[in-house]
């Protein structure tokens, strides 16, 4: 990752739309990283400044509603815009300060990346970065260049 690609983080418990979203938005000029919790998100958005983070409002035990209460407790100065995305036949309290744009399922895919990109592309920099770890769409990138993560 360049040190001017922001970073996006998905947080998605069905394995196949995070993998899918994954593999769509690592072949953008971002950074991607995944997880499936409100904790494991936490962990990382503690570790690490998110340009743009994609939540699923259908996660499993309230989880998206317990993410975005704490990022907006422990992160209120954080710059992130966050895309909720929902299932329009079910009711979600959305009211989320935090929340700044509401995408309907089924996701256009290449809609999404265009939206994905330009939100990135206008969310500024942290003035004080948190030092994040590699992401994952490098280290993918890494084996798949080399076929190991172990080469350099």
């Amino acid at each position: 990752m360049s040190a001017n690609e922001a970073r996006v983080l998905i947080i998605e418990d069905n394995d196949v739309l995070r993998v899918m979203l994954f593999t769509i938005l690592r072949h953008q000029p971002l950074a991607v990283d995944t997880t499936t919790t409100s904790a494991e998100a936490m962990e990382k958005v503690r570790t690490c400044d998110y340009a743009l983070i994609i939540i699923d409002m259908n996660l499993a035990h309230d989880d998206a509603t317990t993410f975005l209460t704490r990022f907006a407790d422990e992160r209120p100065d954080a710059s992130t815009f966050i895309i909720a995305v929902r299932d329009p036949n079910r009711e979600f309290g959305i009211e989320h300060q935090v929340v700044s744009a509401i995408v309907n399922k089924p996701l256009e895919i290449d809609t999404l990346a265009e939206v994905v990109r330009e939100c990135a592309a206008v969310v500024p920099p942290a003035e004080s970065p948190l030092p994040c770890p590699p992401a994952e769409s490098d280290l993918r990138d890494r084996f798949d260049q080399s076929g190991s993560f172990y080469t350099n």
